[in-house]
């Protein structure tokens, strides 16, 4: 039998985003007054191009992962070398990524990570001027090779590795990470899988910070687990059964890319996951004590609570001045279309337009940036 096609997306109705952009200027005082504590990575990130070929004044870079993944399975039992272009560097990793985001927009960000110690790292001096840094440990570094369709990304952890809860609390003192936390609307625990001690750190905030003061449902706890290929099937379920021992005190919202989900469907259902994505959302909500799923890809984005679900296509395109960090503005305009009320729909446009700019500007827009981006898209895009 012929699978079933999912159904195709339909472009946004230019009277879906007018009234998205009056429902942001008319909410956008609320963003002032509101604090975000996030952790617990930081690296510095090398942004690369592979050069395909070199010709007197023409340089041709490889466009795609496949392109490229057929060329080096072609050099199978040979030798060969290629050129690198070093786009920039710049601060990276889940948590200054998404901070400076939404630094960039408007909120105060308490960002506790690895960023230089003693002092920080000259690199993140360009994070947005909202971001307070509390620091514990040097950063790691992240080489990004870019292409049209994806990247590759290969990290050295460095002293991230050995940094346990333990290391954490005496390096920045116990007192002050519950202080951050208790003065926080929004707290973000990101990129689990990178970091080898992350279960060992949500622990610790379950047990020395969260119960130190009274959690209500108006906090929210964000989760973004990164890419956790690399993790066995065990370490994500009790990454999973954290995720619902903080659901029982505050409002849990989680956010997957495609192949996160895949990961995270296998995990919950021990089988692979559907081919529509919208059906996998369903199911691994339905399987999961937490308020709100996210999921995204370059082309679509979905959201789902116990009673509602929404999709929507990416203002999405074909040829991205950067993607490193694409994830990470999402996830930020998703947060702060929740912290200016939107439905869940608009969250989720809000969090491609955010994201939308970003990778055609290379850089994470301003709160005026992200409204006349909105105001200039049409309904072809």
């Amino acid at each position: 039998m012929k699978k079933k096609a999912a159904p195709s997306l339909q472009p946004i109705p230019a009277v879906k985003i007018a009234t998205l952009v009056n429902a942001i200027q008319k909410n956008k005082h609320l963003l002032t007054g509101k604090k975000v504590t996030a952790g617990f990575d930081g690296f510095i990130d090398a942004i690369i191009k592979i050069i395909k070929k070199k010709q007197p004044q023409k340089t041709s870079l490889f466009t795609t992962i496949k392109e490229f993944g057929n060329y080096i399975t072609e050099k199978v039992g040979t030798s060969f070398s290629l050129e690198l272009e070093e786009q920039n560097k710049k601060l990276g990793g889940n948590m200054p990524i998404m901070a400076n985001a939404l630094g960039r927009i408007g909120i105060s960000v308490n960002c506790v990570g690895p960023l230089g110690y003693p002092h920080p790292h000259p690199i993140f001096g360009n994070i947005s001027q909202n971001c307070k840094l509390f620091s514990f440990a040097d950063p790691g570094t992240s080489t990004a090779y870019e292409f049209n369709d994806g990247k590759i990304m290969l990290a050295q952890m460095g002293e991230l590795n050995s940094m346990k809860w333990k290391h954490i609390k005496a390096k920045i003192g116990l007192d002050r990470i519950i202080d951050l936390y208790t003065e926080s609307d929004l707290i973000c625990l990101l990129n689990w899988s990178e970091i080898d001690a992350s279960t060992n750190i949500w622990k610790g905030i379950l047990k020395d910070v969260l119960s130190k003061y009274s959690l209500t449902k108006n906090q929210t706890a964000f989760f973004d687990l990164s890419d956790c290929s690399k993790r066995s099937s065990e370490s994500i379920t009790e990454a999973l059964d954290l995720l619902q021992r903080f659901a029982k005190n505050t409002r849990v919202m989680l956010s997957l890319n495609k192949n996160e989900a895949d990961i995270i469907y296998r995990s919950l259902y021990r089988k692979k996951r559907k081919n529509d994505l919208l059906a996998t959302g369903k199911e691994i909500i339905g399987r999961l004590s937490i308020d709100t799923l996210v999921l995204h890809s370059a082309k679509e984005a979905m959201a789902f609570t116990k009673k509602e679900q929404v999709r929507v296509d990416s203002f999405f395109t074909a040829e991205p001045v950067i993607s490193t960090g694409a994830g990470d503005n999402f996830n930020a305009g998703f947060c702060t279309g929740q912290i200016l009320e939107l439905d869940l729909e608009s969250s989720v446009i809000m969090a491609n337009a955010v994201s939308g700019c970003y990778v055609r500007k290379g850089i994470s827009p301003e709160l005026p940036d992200v409204i006349k981006f909105l105001k200039n898209i049409s309904t072809a895009y």
